[in-house]
């Protein structure tokens, strides 16, 4: 029974180490603008806030326009076969 324990510790932790690294960090929200040093701590975690919200949408949108793009030219191939064309 210990022995199965371990065995899925390591396979857990092997799979862990496997996981992509965050390459793509979120870059921060106008940290360098001259009007954020003017900004208080409330007003920053809502700067926060809509930062995360509007990077998650922009995200959806991006995944929505690539589904979109599949679906066409899903269609252009068979419109295509059904012309006679290759």
């Amino acid at each position: 029974m210990a022995q199965a324990a371990e065995e899925l510790a390591r396979i857990l932790a092997a799979g862990i180490q496997d996981l992509p690294k965050p390459a793509n960090l979120i870059e921060p929200f106008d940290l360098g603008a001259p009007w954020t040093h003017h900004a208080n701590e409330a007003e920053l975690g809502e700067l926060s806030k809509l930062h995360m919200r509007t990077t998650r949408k922009q995200q959806a949108l991006t995944d929505l326009i690539e589904e979109r793009a599949i679906i066409r030219r899903r269609c252009i191939q068979r419109m295509r076969r059904n012309d006679g064309k290759p």
